[in-house]
């Protein structure tokens, strides 16, 4: 069995990622963790998956545009940086629209993948990504503990390889996961920078002991190597999580990087996925 990886990123800022409806001063930005992830993926001949929040895009459409003719695959990541289970189906509908024409616009194609802020999306919302036009998605994770993930119960899809599910029209990529006890611990995003390494490296090489193919997510503010922004009233569960192990967040991104290649993982973008694993009726 070949053995694919997929780096992907959530395009956001630090403010979306973990302030999506605070009042902050949203003048300071991290986004250069962007640049970060590409200078090393472009050293190491790598070409990933990028999910862009919309009300941002046209800020870097230029980024974007470049990204996308250099072979990246470029997705949507919703309009604003809301979890979609707490949108109505309407509001969702009409933001989700509103964000896949955005991004089209400035890169002058259709946009084929998303993915769901916080993985917070439902099977209800899930068909509302395929009426819009959608051909794959990757917030699927396993069951998790907290409230903020969505649950998909894929009813209808057929797992055709070890976490790549499709109903014959519409591909659903699985976020990987490693069980600790009753827990699916995802292997990427703050997990992989708070974590102590010598756990964390435990529990991706135990995933890639498997094979199954390995999807690792980030944000550009676990990569920016600026200050983060100052937060009023921040609370101390907050704090920690916007600061734990960003100093070190590069380095542990290489040596994922380094982990994938020992183990003969070929890295691939979701587009090129699904042409080696076609939605077809």
């Amino acid at each position: 069995m070949k053995k694919y990886a997929v780096i992907t990123m959530d395009v956001e800022d630090w403010y979306h990622t973990y302030f999506p409806e605070a009042d902050v001063d949203r003048s300071i930005s991290l986004l250069d963790g962007l640049d970060v992830a590409l200078e090393i993926m472009k050293r190491e001949n790598i070409k990933g998956s990028f999910f862009v929040v919309a009300e941002i895009a046209e800020m870097l459409a230029k980024k974007i545009r470049a990204m996308d003719e250099a072979g990246h695959d470029i997705g949507c990541h919703n309009y604003q940086h809301l979890r979609p289970v707490t949108m109505s189906i309407e509001d969702y509908r009409k933001q989700l629209i509103e964000a896949k024409e955005k991004i089209e616009e400035i890169l002058g194609h259709e946009v084929i993948g998303y993915r769901a802020p916080s993985f917070g999306i439902d099977d209800d919302r899930l068909n509302v990504v395929r009426e819009c036009g959608f051909k794959y998605d990757s917030s699927k994770l396993k069951p998790q503990k907290s409230a903020k993930y969505g649950v998909l119960n894929l009813e209808g899809f057929q797992e055709i390889f070890p976490c790549i599910h499709n109903d014959g029209f519409f591909t659903e990529f699985e976020v990987s996961t490693q069980k600790i006890g009753d827990m699916n611990m995802l292997l990427g995003g703050g997990y992989i920078r708070m974590l102590p390494w010598f756990f964390m490296k435990y529990m991706t090489q135990k995933y890639l002991d498997t094979g199954k193919p390995y999807v690792m997510y980030i944000h550009p503010i676990d990569l920016s190597p600026k200050a983060m922004p100052k937060v009023k009233g921040i609370t101390l569960d907050r704090y920690l999580r916007t600061h734990i192990g960003r100093e070190n967040m590069v380095w542990r991104f290489k040596q994922v990087i380094e982990m994938l290649k020992k183990n003969g993982y070929e890295f691939v973008t979701f587009a090129e996925l699904l042409k080696l694993y076609p939605a077809e009726a």
